[in-house]
């Protein structure tokens, strides 16, 4: 390995757009608070960071130009906390997301170990600036942090070279759905119009087993596909309520892996498709979830999830290439869909027993400027965790309070269907 190689990596096109897209009222990172049983001590944790730099070297990097520059010496990059009486885990951990990741001097990943001062358990809460790294390659970092920390693998001490993330390719990719509607999706109807640059999150548990043995039974569509309907469902019932939206224009980012080898590759993999309320009201639940899903393969198989292998604008000057591409992708006519829902299924992969002392994920997303609320779960030992972020200066307490009973309450409705088609 050069020293070259080990100092400096060239930006890939979507960590270039995600960079220059950042901003303070919309900071692009997002968030993973694992609660721990028998955490690792603080020392290994700092270990297992420093080992997770070595062997991903972006994240161990800031940002010049359009290239990764390698810090000579990270830091491992965590802080640690303590809860007490007076001081609670949201308090701390809004304090930790409200300061802003400068990639031009700080690394795109940061940690704040909080301890409970009373029982003692151990949050660990990772901030990854989502121009190093998607959802995929965020647990893929944790987890080597952890197995380093708790002995079961070696760290690395060598910095290993900037490898380039492949992505798949489509010769004719669609630039929209074919069930797009005309125009843009609606946003969402909100209470106050003050938006800010604070996130605020309420995380709900759903035990997935029986959901999931539902779908397989039935057939015709996943458990995904049932989530990401029940979030269509309540974006379009939230906007009939308040706004009288008779027949509203939802649609739904979904951000899908676009890696070659689906389980292979740090960084971003994601590209993402968009999904439209365009079945009847009167049709089942379960029939809706099968609408969705004939989008899902039709967006999969027309290519709308790629994105452009080659960026002519990082041959120009910064300032000039970060003027135009945000003039470009702020343009009024772009469908950012309504809001975002995410969902990772699967947190096992190859190693995954080093998950096995995670009790809990919450996955605090990130807000676009045109999204309110954004819906991110993960899937983990037969239970789903389901983070609705949002914005306090466009969301209430109670409006997020009601938006989660809604949400519940179309997965009421989707288990009672399978059970009675069982």
């Amino acid at each position: 390995m050069t020293r070259a190689a080990a100092t400096a990596g060239k930006l890939a096109p979507i960590d270039f757009a995600l960079s220059i897209m950042d901003s303070p009222q919309r900071p692009l990172d997002f968030t993973l608070l694992f609660h721990l049983s028998e955490a690792p001590s603080l020392e290994a944790l700092r270990r297992g960071a420093k080992s997770a730099r070595n062997l991903y070297p972006t994240t161990g990097s800031r940002i010049q130009g359009e290239r990764w520059l390698r810090f000579t010496e990270p830091p491992d990059g965590i802080t640690s906390a303590t809860t007490t009486s007076s001081v609670t885990l949201t308090d701390v951990v809004q304090d930790f997301l409200a300061r802003p990741i400068d990639l031009a001097s700080q690394m795109p990943v940061q940690q704040l170990v909080i301890t409970d001062g009373v029982s003692s358990d151990v949050k660990l809460v990772t901030r990854f600036h989502h121009a190093a790294a998607d959802g995929l390659s965020a647990a893929r970092w944790i987890g080597h942090q952890l197995r380093v920390a708790s002995g079961k693998e070696p760290p690395v001490i060598d910095v290993q070279p900037f490898q380039e993330l492949l992505l798949r390719t489509h010769d004719k990719p669609a630039r929209k759905s074919r069930f797009a509607y005309p125009g843009a999706s609606q946003s969402l109807w909100t209470s106050q119009s003050g938006a800010s640059g604070s996130r605020s999150w309420r995380t709900i548990e759903l035990e997935a087993d029986e959901l999931r043995a539902g779908c397989r039974r039935v057939r015709g569509f996943t458990y995904n596909d049932l989530l990401a309907t029940c979030a269509l469902e309540v974006f379009a019932l939230w906007n009939r309520v308040h706004a009288n939206h008779r027949k509203p224009k939802i649609g739904l980012w979904l951000p899908v892996n676009i890696r070659r080898e689906a389980a292979t590759g740090f960084g971003n993999g994601t590209g993402r498709i968009r999904l439209y309320a365009r079945y009847s009201d009167q049709i089942s639940f379960i029939e809706k979830c099968r609408a969705v899903r004939q989008q899902v393969s039709w967006s999969t198989k027309n290519g709308e999830w790629a994105v452009p292998h080659n960026n002519p604008l990082q041959t120009l000057p910064h300032w000039a290439a970060a003027a135009m591409l945000r003039c470009y992708l702020n343009r009024p006519g772009v469908d950012m869909a309504t809001g975002v829902f995410s969902h990772a299924e699967r947190w096992t992969g190859e190693r995954g027993e080093i998950f096995d002392n995670v009790q809990k994920i919450e996955s605090i997303g990130q807000l676009h400027q045109r999204h309110s609320v954004t819906i991110n779960g993960a899937t983990h030992h037969g239970r789903t965790w389901l983070t609705f972020t949002y914005d306090p200066g466009l969301m209430s307490p109670a409006d997020v309070n009601y938006f989660v009973d809604m949400y519940q309450n179309q997965v009421e409705l989707a288990r009672r269907e399978l059970r009675c088609a069982a």
